[in-house]
């Protein structure tokens, strides 16, 4: 397993998350590998509770898988799932862009520019922190899936983890995948604020579209 860095103790479980959840993206920690909590503890130089809390988090996030008195394990990167993680966001997206255009207000627009304007600034930065820009646009698409005005169909989106998951799948090619999409998220706030529907459906299923067909490209 890694070496990590001892940290301190302020906000620890935060601190702990964000390690190890950067060493899963970067593959220092491999899929499918088993975790020592107790070894991580000794590594940070803090108590099991911080690792343990982490644990939980990343779970959430389908970036680890704890299975019972059997151990915590780094989630294997399933190509199957990720294309069916694709398929599931445009119905739900599309869905939730339709009702977007004509139930969407001027702060939920204005919400989606934001986040564009702190995408561009990640975009520009160098280097290139992929990770916080991923963030960043699984805010924007939330956004975008709330203003289905659903609260179930929002948390079944939530549970699917769509970005961290491909994400993982793209992280060598992080800029290059961001770089032939960051436009795509300042044309979809565009034609929310026109309420083109049209034009907001086609953008939002070319985004998604788009994106499953960079990952399958990169697999050959």
């Amino acid at each position: 397993m890694t070496k990590f860095n001892q940290i301190e103790n302020l906000l620890t479980t935060d601190r702990v998350y964000k390690e190890l959840k950067n060493a899963i993206f970067k593959r220092k920690l491999a899929p499918g590998e088993k975790l020592d909590i107790f070894e991580l503890a000794k590594q940070f130089n803090v108590s099991r509770t911080p690792v343990k809390e982490a644990f939980n988090r990343l779970q959430m996030e389908g970036l680890l898988v704890i299975r019972p008195r059997k151990g915590t394990y780094v989630a294997e990167i399933d190509m199957n799932r990720i294309m069916e993680v694709f398929d599931a966001r445009l119905l739900i997206e599309t869905w939730a862009a339709r009702i977007g255009v004509e139930k969407g207000t001027q702060e939920d627009f204005q919400t989606l520019r934001n986040l564009c304007l702190e995408m561009d600034k990640d975009y520009r930065a160098k280097p290139f922190d992929s990770i916080n820009y991923n963030e960043l646009d699984i805010q924007f698409h939330i956004q975008l899936v709330k203003m289905g005005q659903n609260q179930v169909i929002l948390d079944l989106y939530k549970g699917l983890n769509a970005h961290r998951v491909t994400e993982r799948a793209f992280f060598d090619r992080a800029f290059e995948k961001a770089d032939s999409s960051h436009h795509h998220h300042l044309e979809i706030v565009e034609a929310f604020e026109k309420r083109e529907e049209a034009l907001v459906l086609a953008l939002v299923a070319n985004h998604i579209v788009k994106g499953k067909e960079a990952l399958l490209q990169s697999q050959k």
